[in-house]
């Protein structure tokens, strides 16, 4: 049974002289039982992958646990990754999240607020599934789904700002006009970066890439087609995952495994605008109002084009992977082959194509209705 401790405090104070009320609020979480799945037809492996090392003293390159013939099963009636046990990890994950706003409630027609949260949580397992197997090999890793290390939270994101205002003016006794503008910003999400193949050879495809510290330490082939022609050469490839590196900002990583949900999706400035109007008058003992309304959502996108568009990845987070070489199927026809990694560890890459291109970012905007303008015209009576 899961069981974490929990710690909150919040205060409000009110600004003297001011019609400002300060805001805080703390949540501290750390695990105490912590949900762990675990695979336990998995036999441990004393092989490793050999590759990546720049020659520099304390740099090892890429040493994972490495199957070259598979998973070895404890019970070999049944499948290495088919035996999943929930259970507990003494790794212990934590969850932080610390917001400080400012509020003014009505005053002199005007109201709002302004709220900054901070997050950060870790956590050994995501849960990342719908099914045990599916929560267990469902979370990036880096020699199995069986570690047990501490990653950042698929769902923390680490900073969020909420702003709101709005100002109501009442004329000619019978008439109210009110304006407000809602703000959210945040980053759109997190991600993983990933190898396109199974690079360990444990027979899930979730392995997080080593980023050497000399990228010609990478033995990259050339990139073919199902009929063997060249698209773009070994020396084509390392030269774009050079500059796939220096343009995401990943050469802090080089010489390291590339984090679990270490990466942020692009941030998001979203705007909506509101615009009531009220009609009213006393009916005997009540007040009666005819109010129409006027909304704006995403308002940026109205004004630019290029304004409030959300971004989702692209599927250049599987960077690069085991290369491939043309092959038949059982129909007769022309495909691609991955090929594992020898039994020496040392595997051959080809770089993932985005739209038959070499990437250049993970991203690309999203072309739906959730990422454009919309408006929305209403009548409500009120009595």
């Amino acid at each position: 049974m899961p069981m974490v401790w929990r710690t909150s405090i919040g205060g409000d104070y009110k600004l003297p002289n001011t019609p400002i009320t300060l805001t805080g609020d703390f949540l501290y979480t750390r695990d105490i039982n912590a949900v762990f799945q675990f695979g336990a037809n998995r036999a441990s492996s004393n092989t490793f992958l050999d590759y990546g090392r720049s020659g520099e003293e304390g740099d090892y390159g890429d040493n994972r646990t490495f199957y070259p013939d598979g998973v070895q099963r404890f019970n070999p009636a049944i499948g290495a990754n088919n035996v999943t046990v929930l259970t507990n990890t003494n790794v212990k994950g934590h969850a932080l999240s610390a917001t400080v706003g400012l509020t003014v409630p009505f005053h002199q027609g005007f109201s709002g607020g302004v709220f900054y949260t901070y997050s950060d949580a870790r956590e050994v397992s995501a849960n990342a599934g719908s099914s045990a197997a599916s929560a267990w090999g469902g979370s990036p890793n880096i020699n199995g789904p069986n570690d047990q290390i501490l990653h950042p939270s698929n769902f923390a994101i680490p900073h969020r700002v909420v702003a709101n205002l709005s100002y109501r003016f009442e004329y000619a006794n019978a008439l109210a006009t009110t304006v407000g503008v809602v703000y959210t910003g945040s980053s759109q999400g997190r991600f993983s970066y990933t190898y396109t193949t199974d690079i360990n050879r444990d027979g899930i495809n979730n392995n997080l890439i080593y980023l050497p510290r000399d990228l010609n330490a990478l033995n990259f082939a050339d990139r073919v087609n199902a009929n063997g022609d060249v698209l773009f050469t070994a020396e084509e490839q390392v030269e774009a995952l050079r500059v796939f590196i220096a343009r995401n900002g990943l050469e802090k990583y080089m010489g390291q495994y590339l984090p679990r949900n270490g990466f942020l999706l692009p941030w998001l400035n979203r705007f909506d605008v509101r615009i009531l109007q009220d009609v009213y008058t006393n009916i005997g003992a009540r007040k009666h109002a005819l109010q129409v309304s006027l909304d704006f959502i995403n308002f940026g996108n109205l004004l630019s084009r290029n304004a409030g568009i959300r971004s989702r990845l692209n599927d250049a987070q599987f960077l690069f992977g085991n290369h491939s070489v043309p092959g038949v199927n059982n129909q007769g026809q022309s495909v691609l082959n991955t090929v594992p990694t020898p039994a020496n560890g040392i595997p051959t890459f080809n770089m993932n194509l985005i739209e038959g291109q070499l990437p250049t970012t993970p991203f690309q905007n999203v072309s739906t209705t959730a990422t454009t303008w919309q408006m929305m015209f209403g009548v409500r009576y009120l009595f």
